[in-house]
């Protein structure tokens, strides 16, 4: 099977047990401050994890829960799996979260898929292709001025880098249209690259986080890069997407870029 088609069905497959889970009673275990999981990220998990081995025995899995370590960046296909990119927000019954499901080659993105089980939303790109929502290509906004953008956040854990966060919204706030927070990084990555908002930051997210989301962005047109503005790598904790417009007047105002 192709990788691409491979990637849409595990996300598709773990997002049905997410849809059947979602409004009945979850078994959370907090694994550390602001830090929660259900059973079903593990069910989920579980089952994406199953069909890879079985389509593709000699593939190595890097996901959030059961597969959480350091992939070599070696010729090895590496996917990228969070299970259910949002849990707080599913826990609470709280209906915006996804599965992120991603390919790697030494370290590349070669194709990704973010899928929203409850709007069926299944957006994918694949290197070099394009990127899709439900088939329909994606083109990132052509606003140019920050008055026009839509600035999408999302909160770190930690208590000192909130306050970075928040001193970073504090400049952006006054010279935006408007803020969100959506809970999860994924879909905020495919917010903009659909074009439904024009600026996206957080300051610590993991590989599997956005192996997916920085493929489909990227692919639509966007300018991803971390918060000093070098380019986007899997292992960086700081990111910044944006419609590429106005990207450097946005690095212009991180407070400690």
């Amino acid at each position: 099977m192709h990788l691409l088609e491979a990637a849409k069905l595990v996300a598709q497959e773990a997002g049905r047990i997410l849809a059947a889970l979602y409004e009945e009673p979850h078994e959370v275990t907090v694994k550390g401050p602001r830090d929660i999981t259900t059973e079903a990220d593990l069910r989920a998990e579980a089952r994406a994890a199953e069909i890879i081995h079985t389509l593709f025995p000699h593939h190595r899995i890097v996901s959030e829960e059961v597969y959480n370590h350091i992939a070599p960046e070696d010729d090895t296909p590496t996917w990228y799996i969070d299970p259910l990119d949002g849990t707080t927000n599913y826990a609470r019954g709280y209906p915006m979260f996804s599965i992120s499901v991603a390919v790697a080659e030494r370290g590349e993105v070669q194709c990704g898929v973010v899928y929203h089980p409850l709007l069926r939303h299944l957006f994918w790109a694949e290197r070099g292709q394009g990127a899709y929502l439900n088939g329909r290509r994606l083109r990132v906004s052509d606003r140019q001025t920050l008055q026009e953008a839509i600035v999408l956040l999302d909160w770190p854990r930690d208590p000192a880098l909130r306050e970075r966060s928040v001193r970073f919204l504090s400049r952006l706030v006054p010279l935006t249209d408007a803020v969100r927070s959506g809970g999860s990084a994924a879909l905020s990555f495919c917010a903009i690259a659909a074009g439904w908002a024009d600026i996206y930051y957080q300051y610590t997210l993991q590989p599997w986080d956005v192996a997916a989301g920085m493929l489909i962005a990227a692919e639509a047109g966007a300018a991803v890069t971390d918060l000093s503005g070098n380019p986007a790598a899997l292992h960086k904790k700081d990111w910044l997407v944006t419609n590429g417009l106005i990207h450097g007047e946005v690095l212009a105002l991180e407070p400690w870029g």
